[in-house]
């Protein structure tokens, strides 16, 4: 079986619905993004959703400093 490469964007508004299903006895989660119009689903065990809270924890701190500006 051949390996595939999908690229998926979602791009997250105050409307958009968030989700989640748990599966304890697999220790994982479905994240969901949007709904049935357009939904993308992320399976995450429980080492990525904390890997996923981290990159989602740094992304939004890189909001809060300010840009560094290139010399004139």
């Amino acid at each position: 079986m051949s390996a595939a490469n999908v690229t998926v964007n979602a791009h997250v508004k105050p409307d958009t619905a968030l989700s989640f299903r748990s599966h304890p006895e697999q220790d994982r989660v479905v994240v969901e993004l949007g709904d049935l119009g357009g939904e993308v689903a992320l399976f995450l065990p429980r080492a990525e959703i904390d890997r996923l809270a981290g990159v989602l924890a740094a992304a939004r701190e890189s909001l809060s400093v300010p840009a560094v500006k290139a010399a004139a």
